[in-house]
């Protein structure tokens, strides 16, 4: 494929909207991304594209969220999600049933809307074992379908406020696309058109950064709560569609 102007277009267009939701949210972006741009582009194309974007804007939360960082929250989860998405990446090579999607669609469906009813006034005590496992799980969805979900569940109850959930949140994914990032290029995964999507979608970013952080100003702690958590949601509905389209 070669770059047009109207394709141009629809990508910063597309992009845009997407980092709205991440500026807002700290995640989501792809939510909105993948599925706009597959109308147009090969989703062997997407993920390359959108990865050195990624890459910048979740160093960027980080450092600007700094202060709000906490390692012994992100340590352990890191590593997990990290160990898991090694054997992810190993079973995309043999394959994924649909029906594997369809359960992990309706997992994040249901651990969002228990995040949506859960009474905040009970502190939160995390067992280690559980933990460890939906992290590495999150991982092994992260290499093998590119969800990487389950995570946020103990993030968004460990995190004090907004800026702590983003710049934690943010910085587990900011290690996954580094992984990503030495993977792609060990593979020659990058190419020039790639590069050129890439070239588009910098400014596009940027734009929906700036629109959500100027919409974020506006919204208390409980609403921004909430609408992490029906982005979560989305994530769910958005994996079991995509699963049962592409088995129908």
């Amino acid at each position: 494929m070669t770059m047009t102007p109207s394709l141009a277009v629809y990508i910063f267009i597309s992009v845009a909207c997407a980092f709205v939701v991440k500026g807002l949210a700290g995640f989501g972006d792809p939510l909105i991304s993948n599925p706009l741009m597959a109308m147009r582009l090969n989703n062997a194309d997407i993920s390359p594209s959108l990865l050195p974007v990624s890459l910048g804007l979740n160093a960027y939360i980080v450092l600007k969220n700094r202060k709000n960082f906490c390692f012994q929250i992100v340590a352990s989860i890191a590593i997990w999600v990290l160990l898991g998405i090694i054997p992810g990446t190993l079973l995309l090579k043999l394959g994924s049933p649909w029906i594997v999607k369809v359960i992990l669609g309706i997992l994040i469906i249901g651990l969002g809307i228990e995040m949506l009813t859960r009474d905040n006034s009970k502190a939160f005590k995390p067992n280690p074992v559980i933990k460890a496992i939906m992290c590495f799980l999150s991982g092994v969805t992260a290499g093998l379908f590119g969800i990487n979900l389950l995570f946020l569940i103990y993030m968004e109850r460990s995190s004090t406020d907004r800026h702590a959930f983003r710049a934690n949140t943010c910085f587990v994914f900011l290690l996954e696309n580094f992984f990503r990032t030495i993977a792609y290029i060990y593979n020659g995964i990058f190419t020039i058109f790639t590069l050129q999507i890439t070239a588009v979608t910098i400014p596009a970013a940027a734009v929906g950064m700036f629109v959500g952080g100027q919409i974020d100003k506006r919204l208390g702690e409980n609403n921004i709560r909430k609408f992490i958590i029906w982005v979560f949601i989305l994530g769910g509905v958005s994996t079991l569609v995509k699963a049962l389209i592409t088995h129908a």
